[in-house]
């Protein structure tokens, strides 16, 4: 698990880790039931504090990405096919959502894409 933490950033700590364990997860690189580094570990490795490491896998699991085995730590959910097919409908949901209220704002589909492209801008930066 490869992880890289800001502390310039105005992302909260724990949701750097969440974002990058989730982008692990979605794109195959932690596989499912591969366990995870230990809350305790992370927190050492990553130089935070252990609340910050059990909020960010706390979240996870709220997310149904992961899950835990008590005595033994966190692992990947087996199916992150399915997480990922339920936030690809979430997204759907959400464009269709901008889409009426870009319509009911005179946009077309060239000024709803540019905001979309600003608003990706900002959250990758």
């Amino acid at each position: 698990m490869n992880i890289h933490i800001s502390l310039q950033s105005d992302i909260p700590t724990y949701e750097q880790i969440k974002i990058q364990i989730k982008a692990q997860i979605l794109d195959g690189r932690l596989a499912p039931n591969q366990p995870l580094t230990s809350m305790r570990q992370l927190a050492r490795d990553l130089r935070v504090s252990v609340i910050t490491t059990t909020r960010a896998y706390s979240d996870l699991e709220a997310e149904g990405l992961i899950y835990t085995v008590q005595g033994r730590g966190c692992f990947v959910k087996g199916d992150a096919e399915m997480v990922r097919r339920q936030y690809l409908q979430n997204i759907d949901e959400a464009f269709r959502t901008a889409v009426e209220k870009g319509k009911a704002a005179g946009l077309n589909l060239a000024e709803l894409q540019d905001r979309l492209e600003e608003i990706f801008h900002e959250k990758c930066n």
